[in-house]
């Protein structure tokens, strides 16, 4: 058969992490948090998460691929003032 192995789209390798942060050079207080072996349902909900936190700017994610199981969310908070 020509169709990868069901477990694959959930169970994780050894040695990768589910989760990864990297910080955002180009725009302050953001970063991109990489979620592996995991779809839209994860992804809709914590966008929604964000979303009602006053202190989040933007929130946003995606799928890079249909076959790539795992989401980008990108988090962005508001600039502070420094004293």
């Amino acid at each position: 058969m020509n169709q990868p192995s069901r477990a694959e789209k959930f169970v994780l390798p050894d040695g990768v992490r589910k989760l990864t942060f990297t910080r955002d050079t180009k725009v302050a207080n953001a970063g991109t948090y990489v979620v592996q072996k995991e779809d839209h349902t994860l992804g809709n909900i914590v966008r929604m998460q964000l979303h009602r936190d006053p202190n989040v700017v933007f929130a946003g994610y995606q799928v890079p691929h249909p076959s790539d199981n795992r989401i980008v969310i990108k988090v962005r908070r508001p600039d502070t003032e420094r004293d």
